[in-house]
């Protein structure tokens, strides 16, 4: 895999590194951790190069998304005033993932294990102001992720955000999942909810993606999804996970955690509400299942 270098031409590139696990972060571009490893052995989806990522910046390594996925018409309505969002999603007439993750943040504290980033949004990127602070720290167990989203406006702020995680494709996958959301032909939930079918079901309990296609937006019945030889936990309030990878011959998966469902702006009570001055923080953690980690097997599916 071609890494990217210190060199690279977007701004503050970081390198961190503890124990057995290195990572490289964009603060300028998302504060998106473009790349992770332990032992050299890779585990998110790293672009190959600068251009390969601000063409798609959210099917590499792991974005932030603010608000999450689809807004049907980009247009929403809270608090008895309605917002349009950009319809970068034409074809389908939604808005689709948000602006922050291409986003500058400014890096306001690093060490070589750790990095501190923050983005003080006007209500240019989403309608209400807000301040997201991204705190990212290697330990020898893994990576530790914490977005703390601040309402610094003078009104309410609907909390609508997740995580575009994208792993290279493990040899093995489980993510637990309750019900489907069905969805229509604009890839927008219809509000009815299903039971998983039989590969839904493999999807929870353990199967081997081998290139198949992985799709669907589902509510969270638990809160650690197992990629090969590692977990990736999240924390509450997130209360869905959404599937993702393409056509299935890419090499990746996309484990995304997300707070409220897909066109949750639209479905008032389905996300929580932050007051002037409140503030949530969110945390993850992509770890080693198994300890030590060098007595683990290899958790990835040759490419």
């Amino acid at each position: 895999m071609t890494v990217l270098p210190m060199s690279a031409s977007l701004d503050n590139l970081v390198y961190l590194s503890s124990g057995d696990w290195e990572a490289y972060v964009l603060p300028a571009f998302g504060a998106n951790v473009i790349r992770l490893a332990c032992q050299g052995r890779e585990i998110l989806r790293t672009p190959p190069d600068l251009a390969a990522l601000v063409a798609t910046p959210v099917v590499y390594g792991l974005p932030i998304l603010l608000p999450p996925n689809r807004t049907a018409d980009g247009r929403f309505t809270f608090d008895g005033r309605t917002w349009q969002l950009p319809l970068n999603e034409p074809a389908r007439h939604n808005h689709l993932h948000g602006l922050v993750c291409s986003a500058a943040f400014a890096v306001t504290g690093r060490k070589p294990d750790r990095l501190v980033c923050d983005l003080d949004n006007d209500g240019s990127l989403f309608p209400f102001p807000c301040r997201l602070t991204c705190r990212i720290q290697l330990t020898p167990a893994g990576l530790e992720h914490e977005l703390t989203v601040t309402n610094t406006g003078s009104g309410r702020m609907p909390l609508a955000v997740g995580y575009h995680t994208n792993f290279r494709e493990p040899a093995k996958l489980a993510v637990p999942i309750g019900q489907r959301w069905e969805t229509d032909a604009r890839y927008l939930p219809t509000g009815r909810m299903l039971d998983l079918d039989s590969r839904e079901k493999a999807y929870r309990d353990g199967f081997t993606p081998d290139g198949g296609r992985v799709s669907g937006f589902f509510t969270a019945a638990g809160l650690t999804a197992e990629i090969g030889s590692f977990a990736y936990t999240v924390s509450e309030p997130f209360d869905q996970w959404i599937l993702y990878n393409g056509d299935g011959q890419q090499g990746f998966v996309s484990i995304e955690p997300q707070v409220g469902p897909v066109n949750s702006l639209n479905r008032p009570g389905s996300y929580p509400i932050l007051e002037p001055g409140g503030q949530v923080t969110l945390t993850s953690r992509i770890q080693c299942r198994q300890k030590p980690c060098q007595k683990m097997e290899e958790p990835y599916a040759s490419t």
